[in-house]
């Protein structure tokens, strides 16, 4: 059984939502917490070596190339 990713602390959601420039009031942070938790659990169980590509990766020139 795969290990399970550690769930998100109010530390982590108070980081996020100041990088975000959001206020959060301190009585929100569980509920914000949980919303956040539920968000990020199928990304977080996702393996991504598992997933086809599909599509070449997008790559960009610095130098501007000819675009075709």
């Amino acid at each position: 059984m795969p290990e399970q990713p550690p769930d998100v602390t109010l530390d982590e959601v108070k980081e996020r939502a100041r990088l975000a420039g959001l206020p959060i009031p301190a009585n929100r942070l569980s509920l914000v917490r949980g919303f956040l938790s539920n968000a990020l659990k199928p990304i977080r169980i996702l393996d991504s070596r598992t997933v086809r590509t599909v599509e070449p990766a997008v790559t960009f020139d610095a130098k501007g190339g000819s675009g075709s």
